[in-house]
């Protein structure tokens, strides 16, 4: 329950929000990518780039997470000698 109210539910309110600003904008605007400009519904470019910092999000927790794994491991691998030597 308690990982829901952290997790679950900003992501739930958050979704409601882009809905709702998705509803709400209309607007064509024009998108200048390096190689063409393509027009492009406002609510559209605004879920793209949403998605898209919450790939990136996702992926610098998954590094730290690796990392810090990597380090239990070798602590455990330390302990356990040191637990073997004494």
């Amino acid at each position: 329950m308690i990982r829901f109210i952290f997790i679950g539910l900003p992501l739930l309110i958050l979704f409601f929000i882009a809905l709702a600003f998705g509803a709400l904008n209309k607007q064509v605007v024009a998108v200048d990518f390096i190689i063409l400009q393509q027009q492009l519904n406002l609510a559209t470019v605004a879920v793209a780039f949403l998605i898209l910092g919450f790939i990136i999000g996702l992926l610098s927790m998954f590094g730290a997470y690796w990392v810090a794994r990597r380090e239990v491991r070798q602590l455990k691998k330390q302990w356990a000698k040191a637990k073997s030597a004494s």
